[in-house]
């Protein structure tokens, strides 16, 4: 055999290994376009699958956007496959047609498209395996770069994702190009990768040579650059999750001073972290950013693509869609010994003097809010709830019954936290709301014997 092919061939069958991307007994679906690249992938899968004890199959799609050209690809990948006796599934899809009903741009569906034809063709315990180059993952790094990514988009594409497996990321285009030489392998060349109006192409047909003449092993030292960040990136967000998991919250949320405790690096992966856990999250580094810092100052919200609304609230951190004036409804009893809230706060009534009332007065108005007369709802059931469609109350000392609609609206309450805050209800009257204080009829006045004090506190 050539000492070439042989080497690329050992560095292909490395890569399988160090990612450990072939399970023995499990379906690997090819996804074969008929380009130089999949037919190398699709080839050598078919001359190993006895010795990884897999079963092989191949999946190409028509997207039905290049007309003539598209339906030769088809033809030539049905007749490639018959030619290796290799199973071949082909999926005829309008792709345009598709994204503009789902508003998607052609590109971004095409892929949807692609991965869901071939996971319906894996399994549950199956492997999509895709041709992406050291060569593409070096386009990729260059593209990020340009966008302004930060380590994690510069560490290129990465070798497993999932069950996406990428057995030749470990080769570069121009020894597919020699592996195909060798073997005699046909393939067919999309005439749209000349077409350098696309970002990508003219980072491969201009950018990529310059590289090449200054290093000629420039692929490979990208490969080694992203190896490294792809290392640092492992560790940061091992550290993020961990510090994630001390600061989560049983009913939801996370504590506010464990997330600024941990360091800058840390917090923006923790962050990231938290976005990636959204399926409508399309967050970039300018709402990350954005989100660091109402956490370290402690107050503010901010709303991210996708709806994601996040928000501070006294010593937690809150995340999740916005659902505008829709959200769950809780309700907690409340007994003598408080009530824990689903947030893990707890409500508590605390008795004061009247002594500790004027000092309270005098100190923090805030405070003297929170204060309520006992004697007003001894007697009465009580407990602490969320906020529900139609509540409506009368402040203490601002003369007119508002809605809690209204009330948020006019503080700029986040629309996400106002599920969170706590309303005392004694028989079925509001006595008191968080951030807004007791009501008229439950207020303290010179006369009131038995005064309480609410306090909320953070779970510890």
């Amino acid at each position: 055999m050539n000492k070439g092919v042989e080497t690329i061939e050992r560095k292909i069958s490395s890569t399988i290994h160090e990612w450990g991307m072939l399970p023995r007994g499990c379906t690997v679906v090819a996804g074969l376009s008929g380009g130089a690249d999949s037919v190398t992938m699709t080839h050598f899968l078919f001359r190993h699958a006895s010795e990884y004890g897999i079963k092989l199959t191949a999946a190409h799609v028509n997207h039905g956007l290049r007309g003539k050209d598209a339906d030769s690809d088809e033809q030539f990948v049905r007749s490639f496959c018959e030619n290796y006796s290799i199973p071949i599934h082909v999926l005829n899809a309008d792709v345009r047609s598709i994204a503009r009903q789902n508003s998607q741009g052609i590109e971004e569906c095409g892929r949807n498209v692609r991965y869901s034809f071939f996971r319906s063709l894996c399994g549950e315990n199956g492997r999509i395996a895709t041709a992406h180059t050291l060569s593409d993952s070096a386009e990729t790094s260059l593209m990020n770069f340009a966008k302004g990514a930060g380590a994690k988009g510069l560490c290129g594409i990465p070798p497993v994702r999932g069950n996406i497996i990428r057995p030749i990321i470990g080769i570069t285009r121009g020894e597919v190009e020699e592996y195909c030489k060798f073997y005699g392998l046909q393939y067919v060349t999309d005439r749209t990768n000349f077409d350098d109006s696309f970002a990508r192409n003219k980072i491969r047909l201009h950018v990529m040579p310059v590289l090449r003449e200054i290093n000629p092993e420039f692929e490979n030292s990208a490969a080694r650059a992203s190896y490294i960040l792809r290392s640092d990136e492992e560790y940061l967000d091992s550290l993020a999750l961990e510090g994630l998991r001390k600061a989560l919250l049983k009913g939801g949320g996370y504590r506010l001073d464990e997330l600024q405790q941990m360091p800058h690096a840390v917090l923006l992966h923790a962050i990231s972290i938290i976005f990636g856990k959204m399926k409508k999250s399309r967050s970039d580094f300018n709402h990350i950013a954005a989100v660091e810092r109402i956490i370290n100052s402690g107050a503010g919200s901010v709303t991210c693509p996708g709806r994601i609304q996040c928000a501070v609230s006294g010593n937690t951190f809150f995340v999740g869609i916005q659902q505008y004036d829709d959200c769950a409804e809780w309700s907690v009893p409340f007994s003598l010994n408080g009530a824990v809230l689903p947030d893990g706060r707890s409500f508590e009534l605390h008795k004061v003097s009247a002594e500790a009332m004027e000092k309270h007065q005098k100190i923090n108005k805030l405070l003297f809010n929170n204060l309520i007369n006992y004697d007003t709802i001894l007697s009465m059931n009580k407990l602490v709830r969320s906020r529900r469609p139609g509540d409506a109350y009368r402040p203490a000392r601002r003369g007119v019954k508002k809605t809690l609609k209204k009330l948020f609206n006019e503080a700029k309450v986040p629309v996400m936290e106002r599920c969170h805050r706590a309303v005392f209800q004694c028989g079925d009257k509001i006595v008191w709301v968080e951030g807004f204080g007791v009501s008229q009829e439950a207020c303290v006045s010179e006369n009131t014997k038995n005064i309480a004090e609410i306090i909320i506190k953070e779970c510890r």
